[in-house]
């Protein structure tokens, strides 16, 4: 199962086939030099034991002495290149996983933790890298340099070497086992591990709410249970290790008390010299080596292989909701129409969000959606976003179903400002224009203007090329909702959604707002999400929804003197305090 990854896993090194070559060249080179170095250590001592000349004992050792140069001087280079190539596969395995996060479904997000899919984009992809690198650069040059040796051991002697092959089999199929057993463990460690950052990510990014509750030590303890488990794996990790080193040590202890028993047997028969003899023991020695490290190797590998099969299922995964519209006509009126739409979120599929629901937005005209807490208010936002599929029922824009539009066009004309507006970690004039490609200076501050926020922005130090902070965190709660608004105004949208957008906003922000917005309706088609009595009442059209139905419709006059659900909103005044 391993191999089928690691070739996939290679095929992202395609680019790189030129520093492959040159790394490969250098492997060779290194690899071969060091298979020299016991053969003429062997020629040196049977200079002196055997022919007594210090001639062929200083001629074996400046050979041996440059043989030594080269390797090292072509190992550093192979490294060193190596070492570069993995590092762009990381940076390539990276990129090609984030652009398939970001264009996977929104249902996903909603169904994998944050902390899940950035422990895969961060740490599986350097423990990829990493690895992999790391054991096939040692595995390459131990493969090399073991075919040398091989080679050169039969040369010395074919006898011995089927003495020293006796034990190999069994050190193979110890490496096959461990390296099975920690392939599976490994996946259960990054698991652990993906559990454990989720954890430290959602406490640090509701880190006031821990604090108001004076729970950092209770939160503490959720981390350090998560840790806990994932040491219980890394103690079977070692456990396992610890067998494999002692099976694989033990067979080759064998393995080198037979060659010494038999090999001193050959040479007193006349049969080898005694250089040939400590040259074949080197040898051996250097194969044991190479053995334990490709045994070792192959753990490693397993380890990357199963961190590698998580990144891929990622970067392999095609979105269940695709945006393969194609429509983008020259204009559009703006009107919005639901017809008898039927909704679920695929993370709780057995409820229905919405029931049959059926309302228009009409061009220049504002409309209001209000009821209770969890009516589907925000799900029809949703939906008008394109970013659910739908169980029943169509979504029109222009009498057209908004997945027939380009996705890029669709939210080029559609823009929505919500409760808790996403800011960026990027200046507020790149926040204002976020999503343009080409956006004006004087376009940023007019929209700013229009957001009320102007204002504001010209007091800070570096006006609109103040940084904003993570999620605009250097902003308060109403200065992030003005450049929220700023950023859907600058695109001059057909379709404009406030859900809950000037919340945080004081009465007079929220009027100069209103009067920049309801002052150019001819441009707009406005769809607002309210519990403020000051914003829901000037709609030209109020829909009331309760429990995923539409059950008023009409304007505000109309709606109180019908009476019902929406009468008796306003009269508790559920509209301000919800």
């Amino acid at each position: 199962a391993a191999g089928p990854t690691i070739h996939k896993l290679l095929s992202y090194t395609k680019p790189d086939a030129f520093f492959l070559g040159i790394a490969s060249f250098f492997l060779l080179v290194a690899a071969l030099g060091e298979t020299f170095l016991p053969y003429y250590t062997g020629l040196a001592i049977d200079g002196i034991v055997v022919q007594k000349s210090m001639d062929r004992f200083s001629t074996a050792v400046l050979v041996m002495s440059l043989l030594a140069i080269g390797s090292s001087f072509a190992a550093g280079i192979r490294g060193g290149v190596f070492t570069l190539i993995f590092a762009r596969l990381n940076i390539r395995l990276r990129n090609c996983l984030f652009r398939s996060l970001v264009s996977q479904e929104m249902s996903f997000f909603d169904e994998n933790r944050t902390g899940d899919v950035i422990s895969r984009l961060t740490s599986d992809t350097t423990i990829v890298s990493d690895l992999v690198s790391q054991n096939i650069n040692i595995f390459l040059r131990n493969v090399v340099k073991a075919t040398g040796v091989i080679f050169f051991m039969f040369s010395l002697s074919w006898k011995l070497s089927l003495v020293t092959f006796m034990g190999f089999p069994i050190i193979m199929l110890v490496s096959d086992v461990y390296g099975k057993y920690y392939k599976k463990l490994s996946k259960d460690v990054q698991n652990a591990l993906a559990k454990a950052n989720n954890t430290a990510e959602e406490t640090i990014s509701a880190m006031k709410t821990v604090r108001s509750f004076a729970n950092e030590e209770a939160e503490a303890n959720v981390y350090w249970q998560k840790l806990q488990q994932v040491y219980k794996l890394n103690k079977r990790e070692a456990m396992a290790y610890t067998y494999y080193v002692w099976s694989s040590g033990l067979t080759l202890l064998v393995v080198q008390v037979s060659i010494l028993y038999y090999g001193g047997h050959l040479v007193i028969s006349g049969q080898m010299t005694s250089g040939n003899l400590i040259s074949f023991i080197i040898y051996e020695f250097v194969l044991g080596d190479c053995m334990e490290s490709v045994g070792s190797v192959y753990s490693g590998l397993m380890q990357g292989v199963g961190a590698a099969e998580k990144v891929f299922e990622f970067i392999d995964r095609k979105p269940t909701m695709v945006n393969d519209g194609s429509l983008a006509p020259d204009h559009v009126d703006g009107k919005v129409e639901f017809r008898n739409v039927t909704f679920s979120y695929r993370t709780r599929s057995a409820t229905q969000v919405l029931q049959n629901v059926s309302f228009t937005l009409h061009p220049g005209k504002v409309t209001a959606l209000v009821g209770p807490s969890g009516s589907g208010k925000s799900s029809c936002v949703n939906i008008l976003e394109n970013f659910y599929p739908l169980q029943d029922g169509q979504v029109l824009l222009d009498g057209r179903p908004i997945n027939m539009y380009d996705h890029k066009y669709l939210h080029s004309v559609i823009s929505l400002v919500s409760q808790e507006p996403v800011l960026f970690a990027r200046s507020i004039a790149d926040n204002i224009s976020y999503g343009l490609t080409s956006a004006s200076f004087e376009s940023v501050v007019q929209a700013a203007q229009k957001a009320n926020a102007h204002g504001f922005i010209t007091e800070l130090q570096d006006g609109y090329q103040t940084e904003a902070g993570e999620k605009g965190a250097q902003l308060s709660g109403g200065q992030k909702q003005r450049v929220a608004i700023a950023r859907a105004l600058i695109r001059t949208p057909p379709i404009l959604i406030l859900d809950e957008a000037t919340s945080a906003l004081d009465a007079e922000s929220e009027h100069a707002i209103q009067q920049a917005i309801y002052g150019d309706l001819q441009n707009h088609t406005v769809l607002v999400i309210a519990h403020r009595l000051s914003t829901v009442e000037k709609a030209h059209n109020i829909i009331v929804l309760d429990k995923g139905r539409v059950v008023q419709q009409g304007s505000h006059k109309e709606l109180m003197e019908e009476g019902g659900l929406y009468s008796k909103l306003v009269q508790r005044q559920i509209l301000g305090l919800e």
